[in-house]
């Protein structure tokens, strides 16, 4: 059975299905205090024994960052526990 490839020519961004199982863990919670995922950028830090994932706002225009904060959200880092796959703390930055 021959492998699908996609026409990568027209992909935007590659993301893994390990990093998009993270992701689920943290998105409902994202959601509950965000307006809209598509303004932000999305770090992964795998660590030893945790996974920090950071959303990061992008900024409206002629905006600049104000402790963490832009006009369209707040940055934020959600900790996952390796072992329980669940969040463990959730941090403002400022």
């Amino acid at each position: 059975m021959e492998k699908h490839t996609p026409d990568i020519e027209n992909v935007e961004e590659k993301i893994s299905g390990k990093n998009l199982e993270k992701l689920l863990v943290v998105l409902d919670e994202f959601k509950k205090e965000q307006r809209n995922i598509s303004d932000f950028e999305i770090y992964i830090q795998d660590n030893n024994e945790d996974i920090k994932i950071t959303f990061v706002p992008n900024f409206a225009p002629g905006e600049k960052i104000l402790g963490g904060k832009t006009s369209l959200g707040r940055s934020i880092t959600y900790t996952i526990s390796k072992k329980t796959r669940k969040i463990i703390s959730s941090n403002y930055h400022r």
